[in-house]
């Protein structure tokens, strides 16, 4: 049931996990400019390069990046190398000429653990910041989801908004030749100017609400408000009456949404944090090396040296304790953070769920409004039009007909975005090592 439920969701999910691994900047994105209508498809790409959230929660994955790479070059020994050149003595002009050069090296070859948690430590820290970046990438994804069905359905309503003025003024026009007739009074030729003013200012507002979504989209894309994005009509679907499992999708989120991930990692690093700061009250055990030559006055001497070295500290004024008293403190507190998110994800798939359940009952209700509010204002119209009806029946006619349209159209665009929206809250638009996430997802969250 969820295959299907889902199959719109996948090329959503496909875009995010292709979704850049580095920061680009907004010159280096797809300019859907170039472009005629452009699809939901590419407004998600755009978005997930250029838009600024999503270009800095990467550019932090890089620098955490290289914060491994430190982490991880205490492993390695190092070297360093000098040299100099030095004259000494009473007076200028007479004195001692020495030269001399060293190269030494140091290793670390046993902390009891420092170095291994330092570097877990940064990795976890690192995976962090990678599923926050997920999520920020979800996040935008989303909101291109939301702006695009809604500049959609401003366009819609727009539509609609003119129909009904046209058929106002028709109406108008249609009172005045009855009144001319004398088989209409001067009261319903001003109840129809009426209603066709009100259904011109519909208009006006209806365009006023289009500008302003456009805007919203534009400046998602990281264009300017002013550009208008023409996007490519949505295909509807078959409604599927069928909802997923709650309980399965809401297991399934706490598991695998990247908020919750990333909060484990951030405990799992405190928690390395512990074991690095433990191993500062051991032993360690490094070797060094050196070897180097001096020439004076009195010839050149060579000398080198090998050491095996033992450290032990004895007391740091309580220091360690303290410190790792307040990273026990960060344990408890990252721990409570992990609750509260487990809790808000329950809430977030259970509102998104609900969504999705009443977009379903109300594109099915708007559908048989729009079927009857079409067959009343054409029944309304044709009796006036004979001479049989009254004017106000012509003008609810009217107006029903203007809120059935609006209704329908914003009602298929809701159920559009809520599906993508119980997808993303139940975690089934993730980054992973398998491509296609959804897809293995599905199979194991099946009722």
């Amino acid at each position: 049931m969820l295959r299907s439920f889902f199959s719109t969701c996948l090329w959503t999910a496909t875009l995010l996990l292709s979704s850049q691994t580095h920061a680009n900047s907004a010159i280096d994105c797809p300019d859907l400019k170039t472009e005629g209508q452009v699809t939901l498809a590419q407004v998600i790409d755009r978005v997930l390069c250029a838009n600024t959230d999503t270009r800095a929660a990467w550019q932090r994955v890089q620098t955490q990046q290289a914060q491994v790479g430190v982490a991880r070059s205490s492993y390695y020994p190092s070297v360093s190398i000098n040299a100099g050149v030095a004259r000494s003595g009473e007076q200028i002009g007479q004195g001692e000429n020495t030269r001399q050069h060293n190269i030494s090296s140091n290793w670390l070859l046993w902390d009891f653990g420092g170095r291994r948690a330092g570097l877990e430590q940064a990795k976890l820290t690192l995976s962090a910041l990678q599923q926050n970046a997920d999520l920020r990438s979800q996040e935008r994804a989303i909101s291109a989801v939301q702006a695009f069905f809604q500049q959609l359905a401003s366009q819609d309503n727009l539509t609609a908004a003119k129909a009904s003025a046209e058929a106002a003024d028709e109406t108008a026009k249609a009172a005045q030749r009855r009144f001319s007739l004398g088989s209409a009074t001067k009261e319903d030729v001003l109840q129809a100017q009426t209603a066709a003013a009100q259904a011109l200012l519909l208009v006006i507002q209806r365009q006023g609400e289009l500008s302003s979504v456009q805007g919203q989209l534009a400046t998602l894309a990281a264009y300017p408000a002013s550009m208008a994005l023409t996007l490519q009509p949505y295909a509807q679907e078959q409604v599927q009456n069928e909802l997923p499992n709650i309980e399965a999708l809401t297991q399934f989120a706490i598991n695998t949404r990247p908020d919750r991930l990333a909060q484990q990692a951030r405990l799992a690093a405190n928690e390395s944090e512990l074991d690095r700061l433990a191993s500062q009250s051991l032993p360690s055990i490094s070797v060094s090396a050196s070897q180097g030559s001096r020439l004076d006055d009195f010839g050149q001497r060579d000398s080198g040296q090998i050491a095996l070295t033992a450290s032990m500290p004895l007391f740091t004024g309580f220091s360690l304790t303290n410190q790792r008293r307040a990273v026990r403190s960060q344990i408890d507190e990252q721990g409570i953070e992990l609750d509260r998110i487990e809790q808000q994800i329950q809430l977030d798939v259970w509102l998104a769920w609900q969504r999705l359940n009443t977009a379903i009952a109300r594109i099915q209700a708007t559908q048989a409004l729009l079927q009857a509010a079409t067959e009343s204002n054409r029944a309304a119209r044709a009796r006036y039009d004979a001479g049989l009806g009254n004017l106000l029946n012509v003008l609810n006619a009217q107006s029903n007909l203007a809120d059935a349209m609006q209704q329908q159209a914003q009602s298929t665009y809701d159920l559009a975005a809520a599906r993508l929206q119980l997808a993303q809250v139940s975690g089934l638009l993730v980054r992973d090592e398998y491509p296609l996430l959804p897809s293995f997802a599905i199979e194991e969250i099946q009722p």
